[in-house]
């Protein structure tokens, strides 16, 4: 018996049913946006990585930079030092006749205070070292290589500052600290000279004064290493220096757009020693100083005022200050207060702190200040940032005192 089998018909050869096409252009569709999803989200974020890396590359390569500079600063410091402490003892008799700026630059450069040394700001070489992703990111092994060996010889150099005998200054406060106290409770300066005569004399300090072309040869020595450590890394990485300046200019954007009508009015900083700036709308400014005074001869702050007057103008993001040839001052001495045989020397510092007063005065010139300065948004905080030159580009704020808020 002859079975006949009836085939399903699934379309002639070369042809294709309407659902099987639909199916194909799906799964064809899907696979491609599969692909492009998360191909698209690979490039994106090794494209991200790639920046974040040349990001954290510019920030190490700007600490490199901030040392170097910070050491060959150190060099010239210590030169100017040293050639002051040869000159004072070229006129050792008559020591008691120079200024008062030059013998405290003469005491910075050979007394030293318990507790005190040179530190590491290590915040960069932390967020690098954090973890190996960063590395990665970075994609660049020998730029690792010499940025791992600036921060261990970073280190060592500091050690050296620290322990080494030619950085070691030969007078501690044991005994400088009774001597002060001495002058501040009689208020008799010639027992402070004669000390200092007697101390430029010493083995001791001679000695130290004598490793000044040690010290400068390590200091020298260590800020040209890490000019050519930054050099180095630049080329590794293709970092051209007005790349490095935009990166380090756009980190320091923050805030608002500080307007000529935005800085009218009173502000006032928060710092330890109080400042007060009023911008008028006629473009000029005056700055309120107080400069506190403390001794053993009495208790409480005998308070200088400084008033600086002078004209301002902003263009683009930078605050000018231009400032007057002269200040004004006042002395006030209703914080303080002395037992009756005290009156005599407290009458003395009085003078002393007037004298010195009239000599800044003296000595003031028509400077000029420049700040990078913007607002924040509730137009009540002003952040200035210092030049790199200057400080190391430092920060501060004022803030708009209550009277003159914006409504």
């Amino acid at each position: 018996m002859n079975v006949k089998v009836k085939m399903p018909k699934f379309g002639k050869p070369g042809k294709v049913n309407s659902w099987t096409k639909e199916l194909l252009m799906s799964v064809i569709g899907t696979t491609i946006s599969i692909v492009l999803t998360f191909g698209t989200a690979y490039l994106i974020e090794q494209k991200q990585r790639k920046t974040e890396g040349r990001e954290i590359a510019m920030m190490v390569i700007h600490d490199i930079d901030l040392y170097a500079k910070s050491f060959r600063e150190y060099a010239k410091e210590e030169t100017k030092n040293h050639d002051l402490a040869m000159y004072v003892m070229e006129h050792i008799d008559n020591i008691e006749k120079f200024p008062n700026d030059t013998i405290n630059s003469l005491i910075n450069y050979i007394f030293t205070a318990e507790g005190v040394e040179s530190r590491v700001d290590d915040s960069i070489e932390k967020t690098f070292q954090s973890n190996q992703e960063i590395w990665r990111s970075i994609d660049a092994p020998p730029f690792i290589d010499m940025a791992r060996e600036f921060f261990h010889h970073r280190r060592m150099t500091f050690q050296i500052l620290n322990t080494s005998p030619i950085f070691h200054k030969p007078i501690n406060e044991e005994e400088s600290l009774p001597l002060i106290a001495k002058i501040m409770n009689t208020g008799k300066e010639n027992d402070w000279y004669d000390f200092l005569r007697k101390k430029l004399q010493d083995e001791d300090v001679l000695t130290y004064i004598n490793f000044h072309d040690d010290r400068l040869r390590v200091l020298n020595a260590t800020a040209d290493d890490y000019q050519d450590m930054s050099n180095r890394c630049k080329f590794i990485m293709n970092i051209t220096d007005e790349e490095l300046q935009a990166f380090l200019d756009k980190r320091k954007r923050t805030g608002e757009k500080l307007t000529d009508s935005k800085l009218i009015g009173r502000w006032s900083t928060q710092e330890d020693q109080p400042q007060t700036f009023e911008f008028k709308k006629d473009h000029t400014f005056k700055q309120i100083l107080v400069f506190r005074y403390p001794s053993l001869a009495y208790r409480g702050y005998l308070n200088v005022t400084r008033t600086y007057t002078g004209s301002w103008k902003i263009k683009k993001d930078t605050l000018y200050r231009y400032f007057d040839a002269d200040f004004d001052f006042k002395i006030d001495r209703s914080s303080i207060n002395y037992s009756p045989e005290k009156r005599d020397t407290v009458e003395q510092i009085l003078k002393k702190v007037e004298a010195f007063t009239i000599e800044q005065k003296k000595k003031q010139d028509r400077d000029t200040i420049v700040r990078a300065a913007v607002i924040d948004r509730s137009g009540n905080k002003v952040e200035l940032t210092f030049p790199e030159n200057d400080q190391n580009g430092r920060v501060s704020y004022l803030i708009r005192e209550k009277a003159t808020e914006k409504p």
